[in-house]
C-alpha cells in the first residue's frame, strides 16, 4: 500500500471518529444509521484526497529544496 494512500485511511478515520461519533456525542443528539453510513465513503474520499495532497505538496517541497 502506497504510503499517501495509508496516510488518507488514517486522516479519513481520525476525520471520521471526530464529527460522526464525538460531535454528536458532545451535542447529545441520537445516532442516525443513515447519516453514519453515508459518512464512511465521504470521509474515506476526504481523507484519500488529503493524504495525496500532502504527499503531493512534500513532493514539491523536496524538489524545490534539491533544485
Amino acid at each position: 500500500m502506497k504510503k499517501w494512500v495509508r496516510s488518507g485511511l488514517v486522516w479519513g478515520g481520525i476525520l471520521y471518529v471526530i464529527t460522526m461519533i464525538l460531535f454528536p456525542l458532545i451535542d447529545h443528539e441520537k445516532f442516525d444509521t443513515t447519516k453514519i453510513l453515508l459518512g464512511i465513503p465521504l470521509w474515506i474520499v476526504t481523507g484519500l484526497t488529503i493524504g495525496y495532497l500532502f504527499d503531493k505538496k512534500k513532493k514539491t517541497t523536496n524538489a524545490r529544496k534539491k533544485g
